[in-house]
């Protein structure tokens, strides 16, 4: 039997912004855990039980090894890992964009990009087609749709404003 504490942290938070006093083991549940054999090795006998999951162990510790060793690192080890300090932070953090898109397979990735795509394709073609009608429309009416001045219209004379009494001039 395996007796644990689980912290309910939510609960804890909520307390703490409703403005209540938490005190430290408040929102701690206790559970007792019963450890059993795999369905699949309950037909051994408790030493031969162990037996098996020290030779898994032992597989997965030769397994890491192996790519480690392919990727040219060596397994830190015990007294190398108790030595770290838990709580310290990367020296750099890695800055890689983040993915086009999030998909399970690269088949539903591929999907998405081949219709963002056509998506994308349309909406620059119904650009193209709006300019044309804008363009279209402002030849129609040349004067009144843009900021440049009609050659036909007047231009207002420019003088000087005049100055009110008591301006400084």
């Amino acid at each position: 039997m395996l007796r644990g504490t689980w912290f309910d942290r939510g609960a804890e938070y909520k307390a703490r912004q409703r403005g209540e006093t938490v005190l430290a083991r408040q929102f701690a549940t206790s559970y007792d855990v019963k450890l059993t054999q795999l369905p699949c090795l309950q037909h051994l006998t408790r030493s031969q039980h162990q037996a098996e999951i020290r030779r898994m162990v032992k597989d997965i510790e030769e397994q890491a090894k192996a790519v480690k060793s392919a990727k040219g690192r060596t397994p830190m080890g015990v007294a190398a890992i108790l030595k770290q300090d838990p709580h310290s932070r990367p020296a750099t953090t890695d800055r890689s964009p983040a993915p086009f898109v999030h998909a399970s397979d690269k088949k539903t990735e591929m999907e998405f990009r081949a219709k963002y795509r056509a998506f994308v394709d349309a909406f620059r073609a119904g650009a193209e087609r709006l300019k044309k009608r804008a363009a279209a429309f402002v030849e129609m009416f040349p004067c009144g749709l843009s900021r440049r001045r009609c050659p036909s219209t007047p231009r207002p004379e420019r003088g000087r404003l005049p100055v009110r009494s008591g301006q400084a001039t």
